[in-house]
Formats: C-alpha cells, structure tokens, sequence
C-alpha cells in the first residue's frame, strides 16, 4: 500500500482572521521576550532545567508562577470576562480528603443566572492546567465563568493542591474526590446534573 499524500495535513492556511487584540497581544509577548530581562529570564530557565536539586525547582517554579500570575491577571481584566462574571452566581464548597493528611479541597461552584431555578442542569468539572505547579485553581476562574455561560452549564472549579509542594498522586487524587462527591449528588441533591463533562 502507498503512503498517503497530503498537501495540507502538515501545512495548515489560516481561513479568517485573526482578532486585532490578539495580534497586538502576540506582538508584545515577542517583544517582551526579545527584551534583555526576557531573554536572561528564558537563559535562567534553561540553566534550571539541567540542574537537579531543590534550590533550582524551587526557583524555576517561582519563575513559572510568577509569569502565569501576570497572565492570568492580565487575561481576567478583559471585558468580555468582566461581563461573564457578572452573568453567573459564585458558590464555594469544599470537598474533605484524608489521602495525604486532613485537606479540604476547595470548590467554586459558577451557575449561569438562567439555571438558577433549572433542577436538570449540565456540569462542567474542571481540573486547572499549568503542569500541575501553576496556575491554581481560582487563577482560572473568570475563563471558567465564561465556560459557564457560553455552555449554559454549571462549571466546577476543583483547585487541587498544586507540585511540588503536593506531591502526586496526592493532587490527582484531590480532583477525584471531587468528582466522586458529584457523582454521588451528595452536594446538589436537588439538582441532577444528566450530562458530564469533566476536563483539564
């Protein structure tokens, strides 16, 4: 059999356009980037990542926090979002474990205002990307605000405990508890959710 030929599955042509807010923000990544403070940090990170010890994870990790902190922060501040979080009702819970010591997990809970009164709703349970070090939980929550609004569905935040600090499987374990308790509708019991998405 012959190998399959494509001229497009490697060599992808955009067919729009891109926002003009996106180009402007991807023009003062490269720019922040190709500065010298941005060069010497992406030279530090590079230097951290051959060495292995605890001082250097430790400072690479507060490296990767700290430019997701200023990300995020940035992202959050967008109108769209702004309105989003307005569109929705917070709730929090937490979700006990003993898997590695007494933790209680903390559950923000975004329900879009048209559902507060639906009793068969949609959920969305989400576990924070980032590697498992950063960004928490709550770092995420006005994209996962808009999530809740443009699915018409109720979104669980899970901020599981975050590497090193926690060590896995003791994170994973913190998301699966939360969505045993889901499951298990022992947290909205009024409230059947007949459709289940759980991402991350």
């Amino acid at each position: 059999m012959s190998r399959v030929v494509s001229k497009n599955l490697f060599n992808f042509k955009l067919n729009g356009i891109v926002d003009d807010e996106v180009l402007a923000y991807e023009a003062a990544t490269k720019k922040l980037y190709e500065a010298p403070w941005g060069q010497r940090v992406s030279y530090r990170m590079k230097e951290l990542l051959c060495k292995d010890d605890d001082e250097s994870r430790k400072e690479y990790i507060e490296i990767v926090r700290g430019a997701m902190d200023h990300l995020v922060q940035n992202m959050g501040q967008h109108p769209t979002l702004l309105k989003a979080g307005a569109d929705v009702v917070t709730t929090v819970f937490t979700v006990p474990t003993s898997h590695d010591g007494d933790f209680a997990v903390p559950v923000e809970v975004y329900t879009p205002k048209g559902l507060l009164d639906s009793d068969v709703n949609a959920a969305y349970i989400y576990a924070h990307g980032g590697g498992v070090i950063s960004p928490s939980g709550i770092d995420c929550k006005s994209s996962l605000q808009i999530y809740a609004v443009k699915f018409n569905a109720v979104v669980f935040n899970v901020d599981y405990r975050l590497a090193p600090e926690t060590k896995c499987p003791n994170n994973v374990k913190d998301f699966y508890e939360s969505i045993k308790i889901h499951i298990q509708q022992r947290l909205f019991p009024k409230s059947r959710f007949q459709e289940n998405c759980y991402w991350g």
